[in-house]
């Protein structure tokens, strides 16, 4: 099976765009054109990283939907200060996920969207 081969399951089973897929084994991105047995450290239970190409949220719309909700809690300009020190802590916050952060978010939303759709 080619690399290209393996990101059409992952597809079937992820829903993720092809085009959007990284896989990576040790941290090395895999060739699409190359198959499973060109790369010998894997055999059956070796486990490869997912990279998901982001899709951009603009700024303007994120700060656009905490600004609806904080406003009908604060001030005009106390709006403006509680948006920028959320800003501040969002990003501060996004820096310090590892990739073991990011996997285990996915598994759970993962987990909670097939129990969902198995009630």
């Amino acid at each position: 099976m080619t690399i290209a081969e393996l990101k059409n399951h992952v597809f079937e089973a992820l829903k993720v765009p092809v085009k959007d897929q990284r896989l990576l084994l040790t941290g090395r991105p895999l060739c699409d054109e190359k198959t499973l047995v060109d790369y010998p450290q894997i055999k059956d239970g070796t486990r490869l990283n997912l990279i998901v190409k982001q899709q951009i949220i603009k700024t303007d719309e994120l700060e656009e939907m905490i600004t609806k909700h904080v406003r009908e809690h604060y001030s005009s300009e106390d709006t403006v200060k509680v948006l920028k020190e959320f800003m501040k802590e969002f990003d501060r916050s996004l820096t310090q996920f590892s990739l073991d952060d990011y996997e285990r978010m996915a598994e759970s939303l993962l987990t909670n969207d097939e129990q969902q759709k198995s009630q």
